[in-house]
């Protein structure tokens, strides 16, 4: 284990990692011919929902137990060009909190890591907003995903 502003996350190979593919767009590209931070915050928030909630019946909803966004820490690699291929954007949880879920994710293709990003979400139940327990349905769901991702330049 080691310490980062986030939260402490686990050092230990994930037993499995959530794998979501995107095709790039040309509207993904802004005006200096590659695609832009906000669209690629935007690839690693659906590959995260994707995980944190593969029905969708918890985000997106206007009433009941949801997850929010506390915050992201994202680090740029490289720059990130149009291709027909799909990127793949691969998450793991760092930790899970009694609250909240650590989650880490990196762009990439076959050749190289574009982004990476740390996320917090927290679990809440709307339309107050006030923290709410994780579930023993969603800690095995996330304890899958529970572990690190190796690395790759």
């Amino acid at each position: 284990m080691h310490a980062h502003p986030l939260g402490t996350t686990s050092t230990r190979p994930a037993p499995e990692i959530h794998l979501y593919r995107h095709r790039l767009r040309v509207t993904d590209l802004d005006y200096l011919g590659h695609v832009g931070n906000v669209r690629l915050l935007d690839y690693f928030q659906e590959a995260q929902v994707a995980m944190l909630d593969p029905l969708r019946e918890r985000v997106f909803q206007t009433k009941g137990p949801t997850y929010l966004i506390a915050k992201h820490n994202v680090s740029y690699v490289r720059r990130l060009t149009f291709r027909d291929n799909p990127v793949e954007v691969e998450t793991v949880v760092g930790r899970i909190g009694t609250c909240d879920v650590v989650v880490n994710s990196r762009l990439r293709d076959e050749r190289a890591v574009y982004a990476r990003c740390r996320t917090i979400w927290v679990a809440c139940t709307l339309p107050d907003g006030g923290t709410r327990h994780l579930d023993e349905e969603e800690r095995d769901r996330l304890t899958r995903f529970s572990g690190a991702i190796g690395e790759l330049s």
